[in-house]
C-alpha cells in the first residue's frame, strides 16, 4: 500500500486513483506548495529495463518543457526505492472515452472545437519538436469548464521509442495508429493529425473506421483500407468537416496536413461556415481525358494499329486486297436521305438551345463578375498573422493579398501582418485585393489558444500564462451560457507577440434565461449495472431514483430501461428511475431502449464530472482501470 508514503520528502500519497498497462497514478499532496498533484509511477515489470528507463526520462523531461493551456503540465521526474515516477498537473475531470462512451454522437460545432482544441496542443508541442504517437480518447481529459487537454507525452514517446514493439499493441491504441506506426515505419509530426483524423471521425460518427477481432486485423485496415466517409453515417455534418478529416486520415504522409497549423486553420474555417476543399490531385475531383481513336497512340508512339511506328491499313483480305465496297440500293439511299433530313432538323433545335443557355449562361456570369450579392465574401482576419497563416486564410476565394505597392504577398515573406484595409468582418468581393503592412515579427510569438466556452477567470489564466495582456468586455448573447467566453480579439490560432493584448468577449448571457447552470445532461445508462449507472449519474449531477427488477432476456443485473432518455436536458439532481434485469425471459414485450442522444450539446453542456485525474497510462485499462480513470 502506498496511501501516506512520501516521495523524495516532498509528495505525500493520499489514495491510488487509476491503473494502466504501464502505469499506477495517485493522488498526492505537494506538501512544500501546498497544492495536489498526480504521481504516475512505473509498474514494477519496467523498472529492471534500464534503455526504457533513460528514453522514458528523457521524454518525460522534455515534455515538462511544454506549456499550453491544452496539455497537462509536468512539474517533476524522478526516482526513489527504485520507483520511477512523473509528478504532474492534477486535472478533475473526465476522459473524452467517458464522455464519447455517455454522449455517443457529438453535435458537429462541438467536435470541431474539441478537435481544434487538442490540434492547438499538438501545434505547439510539435513546434518544440515533441510527437506524441498515441493520441486516443483515453489520453485527453475534459474538464469542468470544457478545456480538452492532453496527456501522457513522456510515456507516449518512450513507449513507442523504447522496448515495448508493435507486438505488443493493444486494442485501444491501435484503433488510432497510422499506417506508418502499423508498418514500424518513420513516424512524425503528421502521425498525431492521422490519429486526430480518426479521433474526430469518431466523435462526429459515434463509430471508428476500422474494426476488427484483433491488434493485426485493424493495423492492416490502416494499410489497406480506405475509411467509409462519415457523413453515410452522418448527414448533418458540413462537408468541409468531412474534408479535413479525409485529409487527416491520408495514408501517404505526404497527403496529409503538413502541419498542425494547417490543420488547426482549417478546423477555424469549418466552425465559421467557410468552404474547404482538397489540394491539386483530388481523388473525388479527377477528370479523365476521354481517348479519341483517330489519334490514340500505343506505347511506342505510333497511332493505333502501327506496328513500329509504321501506319498499317485498316483491313485487308487474306490475300492482302484491299475488300470491295458493296454499293447501295436506291430504298438504302432514300432511307439514308430522310435520317439525314430528321437530324439536320434535330441539330438546328439542339443548336437554338445551345445558343440560349450560352447567353443566359454569359449575362450570369457577367452578373458575377461585376459583383452581384452572391460573390461577396466576409473578408477575414489577418492582422498578426504571417504571409503564409494568411495565404491559407484565403485559400478557396479569389481574393488576394498585397503590400501598398502592389506586389502580392508570398509565403515565406518574412513580418508579420500589422494593418489590412479593409477590416475583418467586411463584405466584400470574392476578387478583391486585401492590402495589408508588414511588420517585423518579434522574436517570440505565441499563438493565441481557443478560450471559448471558458470561464472568465480560466480564459484570463490561460492568456496570461502566454504572456498576453487580457482586456474583457461584456456583450448579451443568449447561445452562450453567463460568464463563458464567446470570443476573442485577435482571434484564436492568430500569432501574437508577448505583451500583446488579447481582449476576451463575455457573456451575459440570455437575461429572460438564468436557469442555464440548473441543468444537466442525461448520461446512457443502458447495459451498466446498478452501480456503475449510479456513478454515471453522480457525475452528471442527478441522483439514482427507484430501481426495480423486470424479466428481459437482457444480462442479468444490467439496466434495460431509464425513466430519461440518453441525451435529454434536466434539472441537476433529479431522480432518475431505472429498470434492472432479472434474467429471466420476458413474459411481455422488452422495455424499449431509450432514444439516441440528441445532437444539441456544447462544451459549456459538458456533464460535470467527479474529480478525475490526468490517464494512468497508454494501454487499454485493466484491473478496473480506464486509462487511470475508473469507468463509470
Amino acid at each position: 500500500m502506498m496511501s501516506g508514503k512520501i516521495i523524495d520528502g516532498r509528495y505525500e500519497i493520499i489514495e491510488e486513483i487509476g491503473r494502466g498497462g504501464m502505469a499506477i497514478v495517485y493522488r498526492a499532496k505537494c506538501l512544500v506548495l501546498n497544492r495536489y498533484v498526480a504521481i504516475k509511477v512505473l509498474r514494477p515489470e519496467y523498472r529492471d529495463d534500464l534503455e526504457f528507463i533513460k528514453r522514458f526520462k528523457i521524454e518525460a523531461q522534455s515534455a515538462g518543457s511544454l506549456s499550453h493551456p491544452n496539455i497537462v503540465s509536468i512539474y517533476d521526474v524522478g526516482n526513489e526505492d527504485d520507483l520511477e515516477y512523473i509528478v504532474m498537473e492534477y486535472v478533475e475531470g473526465i476522459t473524452l472515452k467517458q464522455y464519447l462512451s455517455a454522449k455517443g454522437v457529438l453535435q458537429w460545432k462541438e467536435a470541431v472545437d474539441y478537435a481544434s482544441q487538442i490540434c492547438s496542443g499538438l501545434e505547439h508541442a510539435h513546434k518544440k519538436g515533441i510527437v506524441h504517437k498515441d493520441i486516443k480518447p483515453e489520453n485527453i481529459i475534459i474538464t469542468k469548464e470544457g478545456i480538452l487537454k492532453i496527456t501522457d507525452f513522456g510515456i507516449a514517446k518512450a513507449l513507442n521509442q523504447g522496448t515495448i514493439t508493435t507486438g505488443g499493441l493493444t486494442m485501444g491504441s491501435v484503433h488510432y495508429f497510422s499506417p506508418e506506426q502499423a508498418r514500424g515505419g518513420f513516424t512524425d509530426a503528421k502521425t498525431d493529425l492521422y490519429s486526430l483524423g480518426i479521433l474526430t471521425y469518431e466523435m462526429v460518427t459515434g463509430r471508428l473506421p476500422f474494426e476488427g477481432e484483433s491488434a493485426i486485423s485493424i493495423a492492416m485496415q490502416h494499410l489497406e483500407t480506405e475509411p467509409v466517409r462519415p457523413s453515410v453515417f452522418n448527414p448533418s455534418i458540413p462537408k468541409s468537416l468531412e474534408t479535413v478529416i479525409l485529409k487527416a486520415m491520408k495514408k501517404e504522409q505526404s497527403e496529409r496536413y503538413q502541419t498542425a497549423t494547417q490543420m488547426l486553420i482549417d478546423l477555424k474555417k469549418v466552425y465559421v461556415g467557410s468552404e474547404v476543399r482538397y489540394d491539386e490531385g483530388d481523388e473525388f475531383t479527377k477528370k479523365f481525358t476521354p481517348i479519341n481513336p483517330q489519334t490514340a497512340s500505343n506505347k511506342n508512339g505510333a497511332p493505333q494499329g502501327a506496328k513500329n511506328g509504321t501506319p498499317q491499313r485498316r483491313s485487308q483480305n487474306s490475300q492482302g486486297k484491299a475488300p470491295v465496297k458493296k454499293q447501295p440500293s436506291r430504298a438504302e439511299l432514300a432511307k439514308a436521305k430522310k435520317k439525314k433530313k430528321k437530324g439536320d432538323t434535330l441539330g438546328i433545335v439542339a443548336g437554338i438551345f445551345a445558343g440560349i443557355a450560352v447567353i443566359a449562361l454569359a449575362i450570369w456570369g457577367w452578373s458575377f463578375m461585376t459583383g452581384g450579392s452572391k460573390n461577396e465574401v466576409e473578408c477575414p482576419e489577418l492582422v498578426n498573422h504571417t504571409c503564409a497563416e494568411a495565404l491559407e486564410l484565403i485559400e478557396g476565394t479569389k481574393l488576394k493579398i498585397v503590400q501598398e505597392n502592389g506586389k502580392e504577398i508570398q509565403a515565406d515573406d518574412e513580418g508579420i501582418i500589422v494593418t489590412q484595409d479593409p477590416k475583418s468582418g467586411k463584405k466584400i468581393k470574392n476578387n478583391a485585393k486585401i492590402t495589408v503592412t508588414l511588420g517585423d515579427q518579434p522574436a517570440t510569438m505565441e499563438k493565441i489558444p481557443s478560450v471559448a466556452g471558458m470561464t472568465e477567470a480560466d480564459a484570463t489564466s490561460a492568456l496570461k500564462a502566454l504572456k498576453f495582456d487580457v482586456t474583457v468586455e461584456r456583450q448579451d448573447n443568449s447561445d452562450v451560457a453567463a460568464g463563458r467566453v464567446i470570443s476573442t480579439h485577435p482571434a484564436a490560432g492568430t500569432s501574437a507577440s508577448e505583451g500583446s493584448v488579447v481582449t476576451i468577449y463575455v457573456s451575459n448571457g440570455n437575461k429572460n434565461d438564468n436557469t442555464e447552470n440548473e441543468y444537466t445532461i442525461v448520461p446512457d445508462l443502458l447495459g451498466k449495472t446498478e452501480n456503475e449507472a449510479k456513478s454515471a449519474l453522480e457525475r452528471a449531477d442527478l441522483k439514482l431514483g427507484e430501481v426495480q427488477q423486470v424479466a428481459s432476456e437482457k444480462e442479468k443485473g444490467t439496466v434495460v430501461k431509464q425513466s430519461e432518455a440518453e441525451g435529454n436536458r434536466v434539472k441537476k439532481n433529479k431522480a432518475i428511475d431505472i429498470r434492472i434485469s432479472s434474467g429471466k425471459a420476458a413474459t411481455s414485450a422488452t422495455p424499449t431502449p431509450s432514444a439516441k442522444p440528441s445532437a444539441s450539446a456544447s462544451p459549456s453542456s459538458t456533464p460535470k464530472p467527479s474529480s478525475t485525474p490526468t490517464s494512468g497510462g497508454d494501454d487499454e485499462p485493466n484491473e478496473g482501470g480506464n486509462n487511470g480513470t475508473n469507468e463509470d
